[in-house]
């Protein structure tokens, strides 16, 4: 039960809140470069998106880039982190 003497509404600062969170669905759609490799089969990099690792060739990771999802790729996560 509230006091009497409380405030029914206390101004709260969420200002920080709100940027930690901006900043947060900024990075969910990010594509994250972990690791590269080049060799004779070509480049090939490991990425992090939304929390999953994946291997990807140039072109992969070009529509990556460009927005399309692992899904849309037909990408499945590999195993372990980078």
């Amino acid at each position: 039960m509230m006091s009497a003497d409380r405030p029914r509404s206390l101004p709260i600062d969420v200002s920080r809140h709100l940027a930690a969170h901006s900043a947060m669905a900024k990075l969910r759609g990010r594509v994250l470069v972990t690791r590269e490799t080049f060799g004779a089969a070509g480049h090939t990099a490991r990425v992090l998106v939304e929390g999953e690792y994946y291997d990807v060739d140039d072109r992969e990771l070009s529509r990556l880039r460009a927005g399309a999802s692992p899904a849309d790729l037909e990408l499945h996560p590999v195993g372990g982190t980078d």
